[in-house]
């Protein structure tokens, strides 16, 4: 890609489309075991994902990474293949040569494969976002312009907000669970406590004063029941 076209994407923005995916079934293959590859290694395994990664040398810290997370990690010392890439959801390009990265990408095109250029994020398809987790909320934060550090910076401002309401969502993601068993009554109970005013019943401790007002003993006293 030229610097005018580069350019051009910056000027327009970045727009970006977001889908969470279930870690342990996603394949995940990097080509390049140097400090790239073991940066993203290390942000794929940490989040459950099956990695392998295929490259002639590799990184001590990645080495090291191996062992720790030996069930899901594979080292594969060895050139590069088709059928390296063929079995996996997403490839890592993690390496400086300009024609094996143009082969991956080519075959990457061909057969409907997500990737991502470590090294250029523009000329991939995507980017790994800043993700940060509390204990009921996951969440992932990417700027426009490639500002990583930024990126850090407002994902600990949002985690510290996330914070506030973590036991919140634990809280009413498992009354909305139980509303299930209310198809008939189940948009009017997730709205009811979804919401900042049934925030400040729970934050009072009287969350469940605030479900009896609305609704009745029996349907309530199963919705709190876990």
């Amino acid at each position: 890609m030229d610097r005018d076209n580069r350019e051009n994407i910056y000027d327009e923005g970045i727009e970006y489309s977001y889908i969470s995916l279930i870690s342990k079934k996603l394949r995940v293959g990097i080509v390049g075991g140097g400090k790239a590859g073991t940066i993203k290694a290390r942000h794929f395994v940490k989040n459950k994902c099956c990695v392998e990664v295929i490259s002639k040398t590799f990184d001590g810290e990645l080495i090291e990474l191996s062992k720790e997370f030996s069930e899901i990690l594979t080292l594969k010392n060895e050139d590069l293949s088709y059928e390296f890439l063929s079995d996996k959801h997403l490839i890592i390009i993690a390496l400086d040569d300009e024609n094996l990265k143009n082969i991956v990408k080519k075959y990457c095109e061909e057969n409907y494969k997500i990737y991502i250029d470590s090294s250029d994020f523009i000329s991939g398809m995507g980017v790994v976002p800043i993700q940060r987790s509390t204990e009921n909320v996951v969440f992932a934060l990417n700027t426009n312009y490639g500002n990583p550090k930024g990126a850090v910076l407002l994902s600990n401002k949002v985690e510290n907000t996330i914070k506030e309401y973590d036991e919140f969502i634990r809280y009413i993601g498992l009354i909305r669970n139980k509303a299930k068993s209310f198809p008939e009554l189940k948009i009017q109970i997730t709205s009811f406590i979804g919401n900042d005013e049934f925030k400040k019943s729970f934050d009072k401790g009287e969350a469940e004063k605030a479900l009896r007002s609305r609704f009745s003993k029996e349907i309530v006293d199963y919705l709190i029941n876990f």
